[in-house]
């Protein structure tokens, strides 16, 4: 009786650590998925405001935009969203006002579109990894690792 209580313990010993090894490694591909994803969107996001710092660049100087002086020598990495996002309105506003026609604001259409694409891309990437943040068991190790949601410039 005594061999047979002790048997049933180490039993349920083994299983309760082969229950925690599968825990440990399913963690280990979570983590590491979710860095992966979180690298792509700050990857993006890095080339997003490249590309603003450029657009905003060659607007000021080349077109004369007022709105654009204030964000001329702004880090535009360390704007807010919400200050990102009323300078894209600016930036949007001043392209529908250019002549598209004209070879001189060829430069300027070709790193309008070239934004956009990637405004386009990001806000996909960046739907993905809110998703994934949503989801269980990835939002509980998103806490852990302190992720926070990003928001997207697309409207709806």
């Amino acid at each position: 009786m005594y061999t047979y209580s002790l048997n049933i313990l180490f039993e349920l010993i083994i299983l309760l650590l082969i229950l925690i090894l599968l825990i440990a490694i399913a963690s280990i591909f979570i983590i590491r998925h979710l860095r992966k994803e979180y690298k792509k969107v700050f990857r993006i996001q890095s080339r997003f405001d490249i590309e603003l710092r450029k657009m905003v660049n060659i607007m000021h100087k080349f077109l004369q935009i007022k709105e654009l002086e204030q964000y001329h020598k702004l880090v535009i990495k360390k704007l807010s969203h919400d200050e990102k996002r009323e300078l894209i309105q600016i930036i949007e506003k001043a392209y529908a006002n250019i002549d598209l026609d004209k070879e001189e604001n060829a430069y300027v259409i070709e790193t309008f579109s070239r934004l956009e694409e990637i405004r386009r891309n990001r806000d996909s990437k960046v739907i993905v990894y809110n998703d994934k943040l949503a989801l269980f068991p990835f939002n509980i190790y998103a806490k852990i690792l302190k992720y926070d949601k990003y928001k997207v410039y697309t409207t709806k």
